[in-house]
């Protein structure tokens, strides 16, 4: 059996551990599920504070007024981690005064019958003090007690499966701590039914207090190291989740640990998908290159969508590639723009070449031979063309004009 003393290090740590968890936790009290989470850890201290005090007081009434106290504590642990579960899951909206009524009607009804447990017996039947050699009472339970034993049970399993099925729905990076919070109830679980049905090597010590203390010890670990609710992780994957490109992370063996709306989005893959898809497949002699930029085309119902690709390495902290980094932006608009100024322009080059072959034929009178020009003016080519041309004319009289013109002017050759 363990000494008073050793109870009493034992209750005061467990709260103080209660309490460095709450006050880590509170300093991200405005990220959902750090209100609740603190509430129920400092809702946890009390709870052991009392049973270390508790060990030291001579009297019955004394030991009735710290458990009465301690109420406060002992009937809001279950539905503070009932408010801390929906608000992880992202359920909040789905508490509505019918539910808070189920959640918190039957604790406040206990902690009234525990401040007025002197003149009933719907909680306590009696409080006798410890036996020689033990340092517990013993209390004996009325059937309200039973109601509220069967109401925190209830409760604490709906609120692991709410953050069980929450967790399949979270990022990988998230699932870790997730599943931490669900494990620090099931430790307090356990140490609820060890101490109601004095089970366990020393029956009448509060093993809920002690698990109580892991509790937050595993909670604080989730907030602190793993960042369940660091603002930043949250940031940066709501980040992710709006921007248009797609994100994809691979890790060492090529398996998708994250996917964002966009990138799933683009090959056609759901967020739970783990299998790299093939148009990713990198080429093997670019596969310890950074980066490597490509084009896909992917197909997308009787249609083809058009990816500009970039995969990055990421490298862990011995240098070592320990994943890759898959950017992808749909540019099927841009190529289909492309492919249409590619048609345009040829059908334009076949237009001109079909308007050059038309400028080449000259309209030009088959008698005075003077040529029309574009605007349909007849003009003597010389000035035709002296007009488009850089060409200067310099004028004569051929044999054949001058024969015909001038022969009367000639003398008769004598014979």
């Amino acid at each position: 059996m363990p000494s008073q003393v050793a109870l009493t290090v034992a209750y005061t740590l467990s709260a103080t551990i209660s309490v460095s968890a709450a006050l880590a936790i509170f300093r991200r009290r405005e990220v959902r599920g750090g209100r609740p989470l603190g509430m129920l850890l400092l809702a946890a201290a009390l709870w052991a504070l009392c049973d270390a005090i508790e060990l030291h007081l001579p009297t019955v009434e004394g030991r009735r007024l710290i458990s009465q106290i301690q109420y406060f504590g002992v009937i809001s642990c279950a539905p503070f981690f009932f408010h801390a579960a929906m608000e992880l899951a992202r359920l909040e909206a789905r508490i509505t005064p019918t539910v808070l009524v189920m959640v918190w009607g039957i604790p406040i009804v206990s902690l009234v019958m525990a401040w007025t447990s002197q003149w009933h017996t719907w909680l306590w039947v009696r409080i006798e003090m410890p036996a020689a050699g033990s340092p517990f009472s013993t209390y004996v339970y009325g059937p309200w007690f039973w109601v509220l034993a069967a109401q925190h049970y209830l409760l604490t399993a709906l609120n692991t499966a709410i953050l069980l099925g929450a967790r399949r729905r979270v990022t990988r990076a998230f699932q870790a701590p997730m599943m931490a919070v669900v494990v620090a109830m099931l430790i307090s679980w356990i140490g609820n039914i060890l101490y109601i049905f004095k089970l366990g090597p020393w029956p009448g010590m509060n093993y809920l207090t002690i698990s109580l203390g892991l509790s937050g010890a595993v909670l604080a670990w989730a907030v602190v190291s793993e960042g369940l609710l660091d603002l930043l992780p949250r940031a940066r994957e709501a980040l992710l989740e709006t921007i248009a490109d797609g994100v994809t992370i691979l890790d060492r063996t090529d398996r998708v640990i994250y996917s964002n709306t966009a990138a799933q989005d683009h090959f056609g893959m759901t967020a739970a998908a783990s299998a790299v898809p093939p148009a990713i497949r990198i080429p093997e002699k670019n596969r310890s290159s950074a980066p490597w930029l490509g084009e896909l085309a992917v197909p997308n119902g009787p249609n083809t969508r058009w990816l500009d690709m970039r995969v990055d390495p990421i490298a862990d902290r011995w240098g070592d590639v320990a994943g890759r980094l898959v950017v992808t932006r749909d540019v099927t608009v841009r190529k289909v723009l492309e492919d249409d100024r590619e048609r345009l322009i040829a059908e334009l080059k076949t237009a001109l070449s079909e308007v050059r072959a038309l400028e080449e034929l000259l309209p030009i009178c088959a008698n005075c031979k003077k040529v029309r020009d574009d605007k349909g003016y007849w003009s003597q080519i010389d000035v035709y063309l002296q007009t488009r041309a850089a060409v200067e004319f310099t004028h004569g009289i051929c044999p054949d004009c001058d024969i015909k013109l001038y022969s009367q002017l000639r003398e008769p050759v004598p014979e």
